[in-house]
């Protein structure tokens, strides 16, 4: 029946309560890179933006498998909270750097991202452990299709705040959305006890699955996205940024949001063939914002190739879910986090200097070729493997 897993999984206890808290957590995830490159872009170009906000998602990187792994260890409250006020202080110090200190705000850049709560990792963590595996999966996909609200509301209300008031005070509210959203998130009680891995059990997490390869695709695919904001905000605005650019990015996640609900009514049967074949999706919807005729055409084109995004990111979290080992979920996604954060990383700094260097148009071709290489080398991948059915199966514990 249409719909009928999201129904299901509204009904068990908690789920509402961690979705909802858990988005308005990761409002950031939306808000931070246009925030850091409007604020940058005040006095230095788009290179250097591209490194600072690259710097800044590295950063969150580096620190989000240790604290995801200490989630699993000690409990996520205990990780959870005060990595969320450490946040909120970087974020707000960050603001308050004086525009033309270049070298400062590289440094509290990164020190914001090193203190970056791993809401994402603990969420998609707990899926696994709390409903039946066609739930899962159907809970996987809600959260992706809602997921799109933070890339649809974070860009227009960065584009209002840095209009009205200023950028400086648009990369202050990211902190604080942080703040609140995640101290409402860890209130939840079925946070309050930790899953303690056995130690041979992590050692086969990146051993024994497939986790490495989903890895692998999250780098490629999170490359295009990070190249494809850069590279719209240049269509949008020329050489310096402007929130214009907001609305481009926010119809975009709106054709995701459609997507997913799309996949959500389906019934599929989510396996790593159709994995591959959503990255090669998005390789091709990015690649074509490239033809765009202009700003209103570069949104059409946006709109209809955003509706690729959800779906393939839902059928990558179910087999991320699927092979997560018990004990070990919220480091098995925060390893697949490293992985969309390594790329998020080099795309924004590969975007801004293929933006100065080409320009726009050449940076969605760019953007497009990494899934492009991703989706080749995974069906490559697979065709390679003897037992395709161990793709279908959990790792027991």
């Amino acid at each position: 029946m249409p719909l009928a897993g999201y129904r299901l999984a509204l009904r068990t206890p908690s789920v509402g309560r961690l979705l909802g808290t858990s988005l308005v957590a990761r409002m950031p995830n939306g808000m931070s890179s246009l925030a850091i490159l409007l604020l940058v872009t005040r006095h230095n170009g788009y290179g250097r933006a591209g490194l600072v906000t690259g710097l800044y998602v590295a950063a969150a990187g580096a620190s989000n498998l240790v604290l995801a792994r200490a989630a699993d260890r000690i409990g996520p409250r205990r990780i959870l909270v005060p990595a969320a006020v450490g946040y909120a202080v970087g974020m707000i110090a960050l603001a308050l750097v004086p525009a033309d200190a270049y070298l400062a705000e590289l440094l509290v850049a990164a020190a914001a991202g090193l203190t970056s709560p791993p809401v994402v990792s603990v969420v998609r963590g707990l899926w696994p452990r709390m409903l039946e595996p066609a739930v899962a999966q159907a809970v996987y996909g809600l959260e992706a299709t809602a997921q799109e609200l933070i890339f649809m509301l974070g860009p227009a209300l960065v584009a209002v705040m840095a209009g009205l008031a200023g950028s400086p005070l648009a990369v202050a509210l990211t902190g604080l959305l942080a703040l609140i959203g995640t101290l409402a998130f860890a209130a939840t009680p079925v946070l309050a006890t930790p899953e303690r891995p056995a130690v041979k059990v992590r050692r086969r997490l990146l051993r024994g699955t497939r986790l490495p390869a989903y890895v692998a695709v999250g780098v490629a695919i999170t490359i295009a996205f990070n190249m494809c904001d850069v590279a719209v905000v240049a269509f949008v605005s020329g050489r310096h940024a402007s929130a214009g650019a907001g609305v481009v990015l926010a119809v975009w996640s709106l054709g995701s949001l459609l997507g997913g609900l799309v996949f959500g009514a389906g019934a599929a049967r989510v396996d790593d063939p159709a994995v591959a074949r959503s990255v090669a999706a998005i390789a091709l919807a990015v690649a074509a914002a490239a033809a765009a005729p202009g700003n209103v055409g570069l949104a059409v084109i946006m709109f209809f190739g955003g509706a690729t995004i959800a779906p393939g990111l839902a059928r990558l979290y179910t087999r991320v879910g699927a092979v997560a080992p018990g004990g070990a979920s919220t480091e098995a996604f925060g390893w697949m986090a490293v992985g969309l954060l390594v790329g998020s990383s080099i795309g924004a700094a590969l975007g801004g200097l293929t933006v100065d260097t080409f320009g726009a148009r050449v940076t969605f071709l760019l953007a497009g070729a990494a899934p492009a290489v991703g989706a080749v080398g995974f069906f490559g991948w697979l065709r390679g493997r003897d037992d395709p059915e161990l793709a279908r199966q959990p790792l027991a514990s």
